[in-house]
């Protein structure tokens, strides 16, 4: 199990640069969700963000449904040393793919600003009865601000690439901050998340 700290302080700081990856990715043309692994010590091992829409590169995974955050940082950072000490914090909620690929890589923890209500693994994965998944612990949303600045952030992507079941979900566990979101192009669809 992760020996990474448990202070509200060190999370805040970790979610604010994976929100500002998120921001990163949005400006690029991808979904705004932003990662960033940290060992033990509390040093950023690799950062990562979503990348779907965007050229793949040497660097970096893309133009590809699995170019999510989690996965960028996973395929950046390579075999992990001592995975169970380490702790990824993603701006929004791991998808199944990327909350089970934490899960069985052996992060032993995961902390996400926002709650995803329609594609969160949290709600859809038994990480406690999962025999690979026990060690990993969870925290989600720990930080009300940040929580609440990762959903309008990510409430326009919701609105645009869910279907209508998935942005009643978020309308109704994000009230405030979907109230007014507009879709950006009907015509556009491309996968983004």
């Amino acid at each position: 199990m992760s020996s990474g700290s448990s202070d509200p302080q060190v999370h805040r700081l970790h979610l604010q640069e994976a929100l500002q990856l998120a921001r990163e990715a949005q400006e690029a043309g991808s979904a705004p969700v932003g990662a960033v692994l940290v060992n033990a010590q509390g040093a950023v091992i690799a950062r990562g963000r979503n990348r779907v829409a965007e050229a793949q590169t040497a660097e970096h995974v893309g133009q590809a449904s699995v170019a999510h955050a989690e996965m960028d940082v996973f395929f950046g950072v390579g075999k992990l040393e001592d995975p169970g000490t380490l702790t990824l914090y993603t701006s929004l909620e791991p998808c199944l793919m990327c909350g089970g690929a934490s899960a069985l890589l052996g992060v032993g923890r995961v902390v996400w600003a926002t709650d995803d209500p329609w594609g969160g693994s949290g709600r859809l994965i038994a990480w406690s009865s999962h025999p690979a998944m026990q060690e990993t612990e969870v925290i989600p949303t720990p930080d009300p601000e940040l929580e609440a600045e990762g959903a309008l952030l990510f409430a326009p992507e919701a609105k645009r690439a869910f279907p209508e079941e998935g942005w009643a979900l978020w309308r109704g566990r994000y009230p405030r901050e979907t109230e007014g979101v507009q879709e950006r192009d009907p015509e556009d669809r491309t996968p983004r998340v």
